[in-house]
């Protein structure tokens, strides 16, 4: 089971929201990827979800393929607090979550928070993208159709890496 920490409500949206024509989150889950996010992802994800959104979101949660953590941010370390300067709210305390549990792969869609968290930290984030090369790896879909994937997420308002490069 690969632990997926989602940074950021745009990566959730990308997941959950910009494609359509699959459960994104749900095939992930078949081959092994357990995702979390800190409650303040989540406040930030219900400010403007669609309707296919909220129905998927809490149906992910119900489910426990999406799991939502209590995260008490009351004994963070200033100085790693002063490192993610610039980050919104929900990009930080994800990150401050994960200096606290580093059991996790990282998912944001923001390139700030890849530049950060590699400058300050020498840590490395996924791209909603690597989750499609994923399911391309575990065959769970071809490469053709994680094009089609991408393509529908970009018709939709997809936010992240601009030009994937999808291998089989």
């Amino acid at each position: 089971m690969c632990k997926i920490l989602i940074l950021d409500a745009v990566s959730l949206i990308n997941i959950i929201e910009r494609c359509t024509s699959k459960k994104l989150l749900t095939d992930l889950n078949q081959i092994g990827f357990e995702f979390h996010i800190v409650d303040e992802v989540e406040k930030e994800y219900w400010k403007k979800p669609t309707q296919t959104g909220r129905e998927r979101f809490k149906k992910y949660k119900h489910d426990g393929e999406l799991i939502v953590i209590d995260f008490d941010q009351e004994e963070v370390d200033v100085s790693i607090l002063r490192k993610l300067n610039g980050l919104d709210e929900g990009e930080l305390v994800s990150s401050l979550y994960l200096m606290q549990n580093q059991k996790y792969d990282l998912v944001s869609d923001d390139k700030a928070v890849h530049d950060i968290l590699k400058s300050e930290f020498g840590i490395e984030c996924k791209w909603t993208t690597n989750l499609l090369q994923e399911l391309i790896y575990k065959k769970k879909i071809t490469l053709q159709e994680a094009q089609l994937i991408y393509h529908e997420m970009k018709q939709n308002g997809f936010w992240g890496i601009k030009y994937p490069d999808f291998t089989e």
